[in-house]
């Protein structure tokens, strides 16, 4: 079993409350809670330099990723770690994201999404489901074929979502923000059943709650 983190902010933006973020405290949450594998997912932002740096300290999976501002909700867009030339042209898909979101009010359409991620199956595609602000049922369901699992806010939602069989699979992830002072690392973290960490392994297990 990995236990994956695929929510990670290292980055304030106009979506976020400011931070100054630390490598430093990155590297020790990820060593104290023995994390496997994470994923950088900042608010409608890809920090392509950043990203290599955090890569090269932490010595653990490290997955491109970016929180989008979809249709009022947020939506995790997470890309495969290992090709160089597919990041670099993620990290210029972000930047237009980036262009459009100029206010935390702002949000991008389900028609921009789609333009701008023209090959959506490529990507891990993660919605805020039983968590605030959610990606609404009707947007899910027209991307719903391309979405591996719904992101929930508590334990309490992870099991209610496992029992039933209509909704999608649950993750739960921490979420946070790594700063100096930051004294306590969240506990929330999902567990997959692989041998090695790869995107489409995750994307795989994701198909089955068990």
């Amino acid at each position: 079993m990995k236990k994956i983190d695929l929510h990670i902010h290292t980055i304030a933006t106009v979506s976020d409350k400011p931070f100054d973020f630390d490598l430093a405290k990155l590297k020790e949450y990820s060593q104290k809670l023995e994390i496997d594998a994470i994923a950088i997912t900042n608010h409608n932002v890809f920090d392509f330099k950043q990203y290599n740096e955090i890569v090269k300290e932490l010595g653990i999976i490290v997955f491109p990723g970016i929180e989008i501002d979809l249709e009022r909700g947020h939506l995790l867009l997470i890309a495969d770690n290992k090709d160089l030339s597919e990041i670099n042209d993620f990290a210029k898909k972000c930047d237009r994201v980036t262009a459009l979101i100029k206010t935390k009010d702002d949000s991008i359409t389900l028609d921009q999404f789609n333009e701008i991620f023209t090959s959506l199956d490529k990507y891990l595609l993660i919605p805020h489901y039983q968590k605030g602000p959610i990606i609404r049922p009707e947007i899910i369901t027209q991307i719903k074929t391309l979405i591996s699992a719904g992101e929930v806010s508590s334990y309490k939602k992870f099991r209610s979502c496992i029992k039933d069989p209509e909704s999608l699979v649950p993750v739960i992830f921490s979420d946070s923000r790594y700063f100096s002072s930051l004294a306590n690392f969240s506990t929330q973290q999902t567990y997959v059943d692989l041998e090695e960490i790869t995107l489409i392994g995750i994307k795989s297990c994701l198909t089955d709650k068990q």
